[in-house]
């Protein structure tokens, strides 16, 4: 194992222990973090519940690439053969990775209990606009954007393109749903606050 191959250990490890740490004591409060599909129907509650199913083969991969588990891989080697090979392409990566993570944790600090995963239209919390979300009005899905694409940059190959890809387009299209909803149940405040502060950055 490399450094890239600690720096993608360490970061994962730290990303989950946040995600499921807020989850679990959220859930201990009686709030309902995973709301994804819910009050939809069809192919927009297919894709978003898809989630649960790509999330896992996304995380195992990485744990395949960092520990070289090559004898448990599974996907067609064409999806898991390097594309290029450029360590500077990898420090790249990695310095995202960590801005990635710094950003997500700052996120769930400020979210305090309106953090969801997918859209809540029964107990939405308050409206967020302080701390990172005065930079952003998604630090969440930025996060995981520069998350995806800092993988990529670090493992190279066709799998974690296709799924950088895949997800930046699939949380753009969450974060405008999600966006209908906010400034129908927020109204005026809401739109003040798009009008201060960007989508993304």
């Amino acid at each position: 194992m490399n450094y890239f191959d600690y720096l993608q250990i360490v970061t994962l490890v730290i990303f989950l222990a946040i995600f499921i740490g807020r989850s679990v004591r959220l859930a201990q409060k009686g709030t309902q973090v995973f709301r994804l599909g819910s009050g939809k129907r069809g192919l927009a509650a297919a894709l978003e519940k898809s989630f649960f199913l790509f999330f896992p083969l996304w995380l195992f991969q990485i744990l395949i690439c960092a520990l070289h588990l090559e004898n448990l891989q599974f996907l067609p080697s064409i999806l898991t053969t390097p594309l290029f090979a450029h360590t500077f392409l990898s420090y790249a990566g990695s310095a995202i990775l960590l801005l990635s993570v710094v950003i997500f944790a700052l996120a769930l600090v400020a979210f305090r209990t309106s953090w969801r995963v997918g859209i809540d239209t029964d107990q939405p919390g308050g409206l967020v606009t302080s701390g990172i979300f005065s930079l952003s009005r998604n630090p969440i899905f930025f996060s995981m954007n520069l998350y995806f694409l800092g993988t990529f940059l670090i493992n190279g190959n066709w799998f974690f393109l296709i799924s950088s890809v895949i997800m930046i387009f699939g949380f753009h299209l969450q974060i405008r749903q999600e966006e209908i909803f906010l400034a129908e149940h927020y109204g005026e405040p809401y739109h003040r606050y798009t009008s201060q502060v960007r989508r993304y950055i």
